[in-house]
């Protein structure tokens, strides 16, 4: 709506709407925050997976550590 619309309206449908528009607001809302605890969910179901490749990465390179350690010799 244009402010022009705005201004025609009558105090009540103004109200009206504001209301609506609160009301659609908190719906809102309400979706980001179920889609964030959804998305914490689904890191916290995959963080085995994380430690995992993290415990991988930490092997690999310690046994990268280790030759570099053995040819310094």
């Amino acid at each position: 709506m244009t402010h022009d619309e705005y201004e025609s309206l009558s105090t009540k449908k103004l109200k009206k709407l504001i209301k609506r528009t609160n009301a659609t607001l908190s719906e809102l809302q309400e979706e980001m925050e179920k889609r964030k605890l959804d998305n914490q969910h689904s890191e916290i179901d995959h963080l085995e997976d994380h430690m995992e490749e993290v415990e991988h990465g930490f092997t690999n390179f310690m046994a990268f550590l280790k030759d570099v350690l053995k040819e310094k010799k």
